[in-house]
């Protein structure tokens, strides 16, 4: 059977949910009596409805990707990432991010061995690490990288991972031109739209600052004052009113909620929970002036 990183597994799905679709319809299914029949016709519908669906946003991102990088990508390459385990596809992808702006240096290397080790505690060893970071994915295309790791992550799995990426970037205590570019191709490659990953963005950086509030080691200089950088959580320009605030709160709310993450572990969830945190920070600190 075909990994969920390809293509082909995404169109198999598609066609089996059209499959059941259709048989229920034509009333293919085990012989029934009475109501027990249409039940059953109806969760096969209800299935292979969810099955094709679900399978249409993979498959576009696989195609469009594979369209823009097939040259890019190896045979070797391929094969490499198609072995690799999900914390290795994560590591390969976040090395890429701390690359942006030059060779990894030795602080960017810790920091991306200690955010692993932090996040993947029971599959990961310090060992292994040290193989792959000897092993490097010999690729440089951050965005298709980040579309095939995506196609076996949920939305809410795509949001953490995207802040894992920004906080890498963040880490040495600068943020460049070139790890902008890099978080775009990223964003591109996990299919979030432009005004989600500015949001997400953002709550990074106010978990970022946060954590260099508690002892954390140097972040970013720049700095807002406590509106614009509410505001900019948000996702709300500077002159936003009111119930331009209620409103996106409202949508926020109902967005960010923190959900389960099987993929990513205990760490993506509690993380999601901090984003859900700021979202509600941003919003008294507009609404109690």
């Amino acid at each position: 059977m075909p990994s969920r990183d390809t293509i082909q597994y995404w169109i198999g799905r598609f066609l089996l949910g059209l499959v059941m679709v259709v048989a229920a319809a034509k009333g293919m299914i085990l012989p029934l009596p009475g109501a027990a029949r249409y039940l059953a016709s109806f969760l096969q519908i209800v299935g292979g409805f969810y099955f094709a669906y679900s399978s249409i946003t993979p498959m576009v991102r696989l195609a469009t990707v594979n369209a823009r990088t097939r040259k890019a990508w190896t045979e070797s390459a391929t094969n490499a990432f198609s072995r690799a385990s999900l914390p290795r596809r994560i590591y390969y992808l976040l090395a890429a991010v701390a690359e942006s702006d030059g060779p990894m240096s030795i602080a960017e290397r810790e920091t991306v061995r200690h955010f692993l080790l932090e996040r993947f505690l029971d599959p990961i060893q310090a060992d292994e690490l040290r193989t792959w970071e000897a092993q490097p994915l010999q690729i440089n295309d951050r965005m298709g990288l980040a579309a095939r790791i995506a196609t076996g992550l949920d939305d809410t799995e795509l949001d953490s991972l995207f802040c894992w990426c920004c906080l890498v970037a963040f880490a040495d205590g600068k943020y460049a031109e070139d790890e902008h570019l890099a978080l775009q191709e990223v964003a591109k490659g996990l299919g979030l739209a432009a005004p989600r990953a500015r949001m997400l963005f953002h709550l990074a950086r106010a978990q970022y600052m946060r954590g260099q509030k508690q002892g954390e080691p140097t972040r970013p200089s720049q700095s807002l004052d406590a509106r614009a950088q509410a505001l900019a959580t948000l996702g709300l320009p500077a002159e936003a009113t009111a119930e331009q605030i209620r409103r996106r709160h409202r949508e926020l709310v109902r967005r960010f909620h923190p959900d389960a993450q099987p993929n990513l572990g205990p760490v993506a969830l509690r993380e999601s929970t901090e984003r859900f945190t700021e979202i509600q920070r941003a919003y008294e600190t507009l609404t109690s002036s």
